[in-house]
């Protein structure tokens, strides 16, 4: 058997767990310390919109309202093109508010940002998150004449679990082979996890090892990964790679103990081998949720860089909101100052 079909062979298991809740507690305790929404947004360049309920799924916990948070600009040329931000949390924990400031990053500077909940897994296993997202992805579309918003220019940004989901909206297709969302021309996911089989081999010495249920990959599938594997491979992005993926910017922590580096490199290299766009910036001395603090915008990072546009060339950037922001530029504006 080999390692996709069978289970870690693990020891010590009192110590793995001991280790795998120091290593989440760590996490949970750097999204703790990303702001809550303010109740008022002041400078009034932005405008905000809050509690739109997009979706009332039923699952095993009920009914549940699902909502987003719109953040629009006042003094950019209108429709503005869109970028959908999904908090982090181990797909269990995240929340509306997890994450980086959407006013400044990027509402202040001509983009819709927009805030999005799904659901926790503690509520319902996969694939009622995607489908969450999907919804939402949806639901846009439908305010984009009430909210002036390009939905032919949209933008996924997410951290963790939310970059998963990010990631997977992306690259979802229907049956005919034409994406599901209509409109998504670039991904910025941070830290994610992208093949859900192999985690535990990419995980970095005395990082987390999924042994049980307290493991968040485990939570989302409802159990063993290499049991229910048929939903690990629907829910891992680097299986669900094709040519016609739009651009990606991968960020991820070379210290990384909750998803090991190595995830993201999979998903570069599989993004190289069908020809899509792909860029790789692999943040030296980073562990996980860096983007939750406003750390990484005040002392900028160093990040070794991995481009589809330069194979084989590694080059270092200071990783920065403006990187960012340039490459949404890149791949949501129209006007001729941004092509």
């Amino acid at each position: 058997m080999n390692s996709e079909t069978s289970p870690p062979q693990t020891s010590g298991l009192t110590e793995v767990l001991a280790n795998n809740s120091a290593v989440m507690g760590r996490f949970m305790e750097g999204l703790s310390k990303a702001p809550l929404p303010p109740e008022r947004i002041d400078p009034p360049a932005v405008r905000v919109v809050r509690d739109i309920v997009f979706s009332t799924p039923t699952g095993t916990g009920g009914p549940t309202e699902l909502r987003m948070d719109l953040y629009l600009p006042r003094s950019a040329p209108a429709p503005a093109p869109v970028i959908v931000w999904l908090p982090g949390g181990g797909w269990r924990g995240q929340r509306r508010g997890y994450g980086p400031r959407l006013p400044r990053l990027f509402a202040e500077r001509g983009y819709a940002m927009v805030d999005v909940d799904y659901r926790s897994s503690d509520v319902d296993r996969w694939p009622a998150q995607i489908d969450d997202v999907l919804a939402a992805l949806h639901h846009l579309h439908g305010l984009a004449d009430v909210y002036d918003l390009d939905t032919g220019a949209l933008g996924l940004w997410g951290s963790s679990a939310g970059a998963h989901l990010a990631l997977l909206a992306a690259f979802a297709t229907d049956g005919a082979g034409a994406r599901t969302v209509p409109g998504v021309r670039a991904v910025v996911a941070g830290y994610p996890p992208t093949d859900l089989l192999r985690l535990n081999e990419d995980a970095l010495p005395g990082g987390v090892q999924g042994v049980d249920l307290s493991d968040p990959a485990w939570g989302l599938l409802g159990g063993n990964p290499w049991a229910r594997s048929a939903e690990a491979v629907q829910a891992s992005p680097v299986r669900q790679v094709h040519p016609q993926v739009p651009p990606v910017l991968l960020l991820h922590g070379d210290r990384d103990l909750l998803i090991g580096p190595a995830q993201s490199r999979r998903l570069h290299d599989a993004l190289l081998t069908a020809g899509a766009e792909s860029h790789l910036l692999m943040v030296r001395g980073a562990d996980h949720s860096f983007l939750n603090s406003a750390d990484w915008e005040r002392r900028p990072m160093t990040a070794t860089v991995h481009s589809s546009h330069a194979p084989g060339l590694k080059h270092s950037v200071p990783l920065t909101p403006a990187l960012i922001e340039r490459f949404f530029d890149r791949h949501l504006r129209t006007d001729p100052w941004n092509a």
